[in-house]
């Protein structure tokens, strides 16, 4: 499997634009034939938790940002992972979609373990793939010990889209060298399943979200790793 993590540089609140940015990055990296290309938590709005920008920017599944995802896994013929805010009759989810090659939704995640205003999703469930069986969960689900504990066994790899920064200074590459980058590899390696994490780039004055991408064995080896501080693609040929 050739996987494809694309640490996207947004613009929050902007999604047409970010899409068309992800469009044009598919494009670039096309002739490489990724197989499976992940994409960070709510990747295309960015992070959100006002209700103000949720009533603006959640939308139902599927929607409008699912149609075109599936246009361009159609078209790339690629398996595509993503994260959006999700809206419901019963609230709004952070969610995280899988689709196959012909751009069918094969899975779909509602994040566990998030703070109102958003609900929380109540199942860890993994599909069956070319590839064997793939799982997802969203950001601090994979530090969540009560939802690490139900994955499938079975899983061949598990897909992490998240938005993360830091207190304060964010990016910091010195903080992330120090502690935090271990700290995703201690989960991964406590999950046993090889692990591909996405994270968004934004550089917003506050609460920037950091980017970089990391694959992680089940081992909790570090495999390869996009930097901190960059929304440099990650490429990885994975057994």
């Amino acid at each position: 499997m050739r996987l494809c993590l694309i640490p996207l540089h947004i613009e929050p609140g902007s999604p047409a634009e970010n899409i068309r940015r992800f469009s044009t990055i598919l494009d670039q990296v096309r002739e490489q034939h990724p197989d499976l290309v992940c994409l960070p938590e709510c990747s295309f709005t960015g992070y959100m938790y006002e209700d103000a920008d949720l009533a603006r920017f959640a939308e139902p599944v599927p929607g409008p940002t699912t149609a075109e995802m599936a246009r361009l896994a159609q078209v790339h013929g690629i398996y595509l992972c993503f994260g959006l805010l999700e809206s419901t009759p019963q609230g709004v989810y952070d969610t995280a979609l899988l689709l196959d090659r012909r751009g069918t939704i094969i899975s779909h995640h509602r994040k566990l373990s998030e703070k109102p205003p958003f609900i929380n999703g109540t199942a860890v469930e993994s599909v069956g793939t070319e590839f064997g069986r793939l799982g997802m969960l969203v950001c601090a689900d994979l530090f969540a010990e009560e939802v690490v504990a139900r994955l499938d066994p079975a899983l061949k790899l598990l897909l992490v889209p998240t938005a993360r920064s830091f207190d304060g200074q964010s990016p910091d590459r010195a903080r992330w060298e120090r502690e935090e980058r271990q700290s995703y590899l201690d989960a991964v390696h406590h999950t046993g399943v090889p692990a591909a994490i996405t994270n968004t780039l934004e550089t917003s004055p506050e609460d920037a979200l950091f980017g970089g991408a990391l694959l992680v064995s089940a081992q909790g080896e570090l495999l390869a790793e996009s930097p901190h501080g960059s929304d440099e693609i990650l490429i990885y040929d994975l057994d």
